[in-house]
């Protein structure tokens, strides 16, 4: 599981985590610093049935000028 959240000014990455999917809740708690109104939850217990891989979250904070993508690599 990586999350990655990008400075869009500045193109820059501010966080770039890499977690075994044992620590997926931390992933998703991660995540949603940045993205509180995504169902995490959700996301998380597709993760584990292994409906989704590759990106699976890409939200874009307008007010905070943040790209948050969270991929099952």
């Amino acid at each position: 599981l990586r999350v990655r959240v990008t400075d869009t000014a500045t193109g820059r990455t501010k966080v770039n985590v890499n977690l075994p999917l044992g620590l997926l809740d931390a992933g998703m708690n991660i995540a949603t610093q940045f993205a509180p109104d995504v169902n995490f939850g959700e996301i998380a217990n597709a993760v584990r049935s292994g409906e989704l891989q590759g990106k699976i979250v890409d939200v874009y904070d307008e007010d905070g000028g943040e790209d948050v993508e969270v991929f099952v690599d």
